[in-house]
């Protein structure tokens, strides 16, 4: 039987009305998909992930993967996009396993060491939702600010009507892209390595004999 993933990428279970959150989640397990569908979080690092699905022997038909972005577009901008990937140097994708093994939480990473391991179907629709950096910790520091006990002031806030209207927006992109017929993906925009963010900027250090020796009197 064929399989679908959905990949929910940054996922925070216990932040109510975050667009990753339990509402997405709830939404898209209580859907009549038209094929068998298999959700999972993918929040560990992309090498982690990797080994899980060789581990399993995961294969998929189709991903569609969910995540934050920031790509300096408006704020709540949802997008889908087809993953059509592209040659990368060695040392690049080296330095992205690098940035990986960190603990950043990055669709860019997975995609590019997804296809480097050769875990992708051929069909990958990416659905990113343009946030902030600090959005989980704006939200739970409005969640504080409204006075609640500390044991109910992360996650327990009720959801705002703008919140829910993005998630539904989510909602929406991922059920299209699920439900879109092989020969109709051609349709959605391409996005290739050309289209990445950049690494994050890192320290680099020098070993000892790419240093001038000194003499230790001196």
């Amino acid at each position: 039987m064929s399989q679908t993933l959905i990949g929910i990428v940054g996922y925070y279970p216990f932040v109510r009305g975050y667009p990753l959150g339990p509402e997405l989640r709830e939404k898209l397990e209580n859907s009549e998909w038209q094929t068998n569908v298999i959700i999972k979080e993918l929040n560990w690092g992309p090498v982690a992930i990797v080994q899980e699905f060789q581990a399993e022997g995961l294969t998929f038909d189709r991903a569609v993967l969910i995540a934050p972005v920031r790509r300096g577009r408006r704020l709540g901008f949802v997008h889908s996009r087809r993953w059509v990937g592209g040659d990368l140097p060695v040392m690049e994708i080296q330095n992205r396993m690098f940035e990986a093994v960190t603990g950043i939480v990055s669709i860019d990473n997975l995609l590019v060491i997804g296809d480097h391991f050769g875990i992708w179907p051929k069909n990958v629709i990416v659905v990113e939702v343009e946030l902030a950096d600090d959005c989980i910790g704006d939200m739970i520091l409005q969640e504080y600010e409204k006075g609640l006990p500390p044991e109910q002031a992360v996650g327990e806030g009720p959801i705002t009507s703008e919140q829910e209207q993005l998630v539904n927006e989510i909602f929406l992109s991922a059920v299209v892209a699920l439900n879109a017929k092989a020969s109709d993906l051609t349709g959605f925009p391409e996005m290739s390595v050309g289209d990445l963010n950049p690494l994050a900027e890192v320290c680099h250090n020098h070993l000892l004999h790419d240093i001038p020796q000194q003499d230790p009197l001196n």
